[in-house]
């Protein structure tokens, strides 16, 4: 109970920290963002809903995408990041919570830095973040395509579509944050179990490259 008890507090706490960079950095300073943030940034630059919403549709569509193809204990692993991220997303979104570093690259180095953490607080838990995470694991088991190449497929398709409006000022904050993101959840998140991503997904087990790549698909 107490094991529990410690795991859903790191959930808790790593879904916090993602929403807090969120709101507080990738936001105000428009930097660019891969996965299921990266795909709300995208509707939300075109629809006039408010982004906690739009996490809501874009996160639960994924996850009854991954229950019905990747079946119950992989879902359930996404279960409360799916429920969690939008409610403090939603929260966030109505405090003044900006924070003004005066300096992009500062700001693109902290967001990288919460965000790596936060995920890795998810993944040490033994607990999946959700997100675009899912349709390459589902890729894997139809059609064999190794996950990795998936993701970064998807996610330089989501990388790019934000150049639209985003223009190329902000691109290597962008990538500066990505990155300390990778190093921050390698740091944290190296002691993670191994249920992961491709709990229930298929055969295939899973490997930490596979894991940690989850960080682009909840940025």
């Amino acid at each position: 109970m107490k094991k529990n008890g410690m795991m859903l507090l790191y959930v808790l706490a790593g879904n916090l920290l993602l929403a807090f960079a969120v709101c507080g950095l990738i936001v105000p300073n428009r930097f660019l963002s891969g996965g299921s943030t990266g795909i709300v940034l995208i509707l939300g630059h075109w629809l006039p809903f408010r982004f906690s919403v739009i996490s809501v549709l874009v996160n639960g569509t994924l996850f009854l995408t991954g229950l019905v193809f990747l079946g119950r204990r992989f879902a359930m692993t996404s279960l409360c990041s799916t429920l969690v991220y939008p409610a403090i997303l939603a929260v966030l979104e109505s405090l003044p919570v900006q924070i003004s570093l005066g300096n992009p690259w500062m700001a693109a180095a902290l967001g990288g830095i919460l965000c790596g953490t936060g995920i890795g607080m998810v993944i040490r838990a033994g607990g999946s973040t959700g997100g675009m995470d899912i349709p390459p694991c589902i890729l894997k088991k139809l059609r064999g395509i190794p996950v990795g190449t998936s993701m970064l497929v998807l996610d330089v398709m989501i990388f790019l579509a934000q150049l639209v409006w985003s223009g190329t000022d902000g691109i290597w904050h962008s990538l500066l944050m990505i990155l300390l993101t990778s190093f921050m959840v390698n740091l944290v998140g190296k002691e993670e179990t191994d249920a992961l991503l491709s709990m229930g997904a298929s055969s295939y087990p899973a490997t930490p490259d596979k894991k940690h790549r989850e960080l682009l698909h909840r940025l």
